[in-house]
C-alpha cells in the first residue's frame, strides 16, 4: 500500500503544480457561465414564464421563484460540464508521463502495474472530486444568498454523493480512452471535441427533452448525462415543492409536471423511464465495467521495456 499511496501522492502533486492545466479544467464551466449570462438565462426565464404565465398573473408564482429555478438550471449545467472536463484534465498526467517516457521508469520499479494504474486513477478521481466539490459548494452559496433554495439536509447529502459518483464514473470512462492516446496534442484535440459536445450531451444548452427519443436515449447512455439529471433533480425538487405549495393545487400540479418534463428530471433509455435506483445502478455498472477494462488494458498498452 505504501507504493500505491506514494505514486498517488506523486500524481496529485504533478497535477496541482500545473496551474495552466487547472485553469483549462475549469474552462468549459466558465464558458457555460458566460453563455448563460449572455443569452441562456433569457431563454430559461422565457420558457419558465411561458409555463407560469397564468400563475404569474394570479400572483401564485413569483418572478423570484422563476429566477431561482433558472439559476438552479445554470448550476446544473455547470456541474454537468465540470464532471466531464475536469476528470478528463485530471488524467492528462497519464498521457504526459507516457509522452515523456516516465511510464518506462514506473514499470521498472517494484510497484506492480496494477498499483501504478490504480494510483493514476485514484489521483485523478480525488482531484476531480475536490475541484467539482468546490464548484458545487460555491454555486450553492451563491444560490442561497441570491434566492432561497429550500434545500434539505438529505438533498445536500444526495447532491454531494451524486457529484462524487459522477467524478469517479467520468474518471473511469476517460481513463480507458486515454490509455490509447500517446501524445498531449492528441489528448488536447480530443478535449476540444469533448468540450464542444458536452454541453449538448448533458442538456446544458438545450434541454434533452427537446431532442428526438433516439437522440435522447443516445445522450442518456453516457453516465455524465444521468448524473446531471440526478443533480438537477436533487437541486431543484425542494424549490419546486415550495412553488407547488404556493399554487395550492389550483392547477392540479400541471406547472411542476411541465417543468420536470421540459427540463428533464428523469433519465430514459429507449423509451423506458429509469427510476432513481435504476439510474444509480446504471452509472455504477458502467463505472465498474470501465474499471475492469482499465485493469485489462493497462498491462497490454504499458508493457515493460
Amino acid at each position: 500500500m505504501r507504493k500505491f499511496w506514494g505514486l498517488t501522492k506523486r500524481n496529485l502533486l504533478v497535477f496541482f503544480k500545473d496551474k495552466t492545466m487547472i485553469f483549462f479544467s475549469m474552462l468549459t464551466p466558465i464558458i457555460i457561465f458566460v453563455l448563460y449570462l449572455l443569452f441562456l438565462r433569457g431563454t430559461y426565464v422565457s420558457s419558465l414564464e411561458h409555463h407560469a404565465e397564468k400563475l404569474l398573473t394570479l400572483g401564485l408564482v413569483t418572478s423570484g421563484d422563476l429566477s431561482a429555478l433558472a439559476n438552479g438550471l445554470l448550476l446544473t449545467g455547470i456541474m454537468g460540464s465540470a464532471l466531464i472536463t475536469i476528470p478528463y484534465n485530471c488524467l492528462v498526467t497519464l498521457v504526459s508521463d507516457r509522452e515523456k517516457g516516465v511510464d518506462v521508469d514506473l514499470t521498472v520499479t517494484p510497484a506492480s502495474r496494477l498499483q501504478i494504474v490504480l494510483a493514476y486513477f485514484t489521483a485523478a478521481a480525488l482531484s476531480a472530486i475536490l475541484m467539482t466539490a468546490m464548484i458545487l459548494l460555491a454555486g450553492l452559496l451563491i444560490l442561497q444568498f441570491s434566492h432561497a433554495t429550500y434545500l434539505t439536509a438529505k438533498a445536500l447529502l444526495l447532491l454531494f454523493g451524486t457529484m462524487i459518483l459522477g467524478a469517479i464514473s467520468s474518471t473511469a470512462v476517460f481513463m480507458a480512452i486515454l490509455l490509447f492516446i500517446k501524445s498531449s496534442s492528441a489528448s488536447a484535440a480530443f478535449l476540444g471535441i469533448l468540450s464542444a459536445a458536452s454541453g449538448f450531451l448533458i442538456g446544458a444548452y438545450i434541454p434533452i427533452s427537446d431532442f428526438s427519443s433516439g437522440i435522447e436515449s443516445f445522450c442518456n447512455l453516457f453516465p455524465a448525462t444521468g448524473i446531471t439529471i440526478l443533480i438537477r433533480r436533487f437541486l431543484l425538487t425542494d424549490l419546486l415543492n415550495h412553488v407547488d405549495a404556493g399554487i395550492q393545487g389550483l392547477d392540479q400540479g400541471q406547472f411542476i409536471s411541465a417543468i420536470k418534463e421540459s427540463f428533464t428530471f428523469e433519465s430514459s433509455l429507449f423509451g423506458k423511464v429509469l427510476t432513481l435506483n435504476q439510474s444509480y445502478l446504471y452509472v455504477i455498472i458502467i463505472t465498474v465495467a470501465f474499471l475492469f477494462a482499465i485493469a485489462l488494458i493497462y498491462p497490454k498498452v504499458y508493457k515493460r521495456k
